[in-house]
């Protein structure tokens, strides 16, 4: 068995490289901080259009409050729920299968169809042909892929895509690749392959 293959029948679990704080932060700004914004700018102008709606007893401040306050217990409870999914990302081989899950979407690929021999750890800048170009089922925040995608390659593959340029692109037998962030992705090929010949 070769030392990194050793290493995960150990206990060393591979892992998915979890979404980065940026890609949250913008999730907020764009489900919470963004409708605020847009809420207060179109309160502060309605006085000027004439359309200003009648004020409650706090006046316009009170007015603002109120209606920011609404906004905010939609929006919030909202982006609570999208940061859960943006923070679901788990990886396992049991059951001779490759079991996927990142944000909202589950991938679950049979060893004996894993092509672990054909995969390759990549660099993105370098291979622009295998970066994700069209999103046919899938979530995209800054810092992150998740889902279905067409590459620029123009073929299908389930994507799990953080913030790193190294990643692990592994074509497999059903008609699409992976293409996985992985934390240790050297250790997870070794794995893989040890596996799949299992399998076969």
């Amino acid at each position: 068995m070769r030392p990194q293959a050793r290493a995960h029948a150990a206990g060393a679990a591979p892992t998915l490289t979890p979404p980065p704080g940026s890609a949250r932060l913008w999730l907020f700004v764009l489900v919470v901080g963004l409708p605020l914004v847009l809420c207060a700018a179109a309160l502060a102008i309605a006085p000027l259009t004439g359309r200003a709606a009648p004020q409650p007893a706090g006046g316009v401040l009170g007015a603002i409050a109120i209606q920011l306050a609404s906004v905010g217990m939609l929006t919030v409870p909202l982006w609570a729920g999208l940061d859960w999914a943006l923070r679901r990302q788990a990886l396992v081989i049991d059951q001779g299968e490759l079991d996927l899950r990142t944000t909202f979407f589950r991938n679950r690929v049979p060893l004996s169809q894993l092509q672990p021999e054909q995969a390759r750890i990549v660099d993105l800048d370098e291979h622009l042909e295998l970066r994700p170009q069209l999103k046919t089922r899938g979530y995209a925040l800054p810092g992150l892929r998740s889902g279905w995608y067409r590459l620029r390659n123009k073929r299908k593959a389930f994507v799990a895509l953080a913030d790193s340029r190294r990643v692990l692109w592994l074509p497999t037998t059903a008609g699409h690749a992976l293409l996985l962030d992985v934390r240790d992705p050297h250790g997870l090929l070794a794995l893989l392959r040890e596996r799949c010949g299992h399998a076969r």
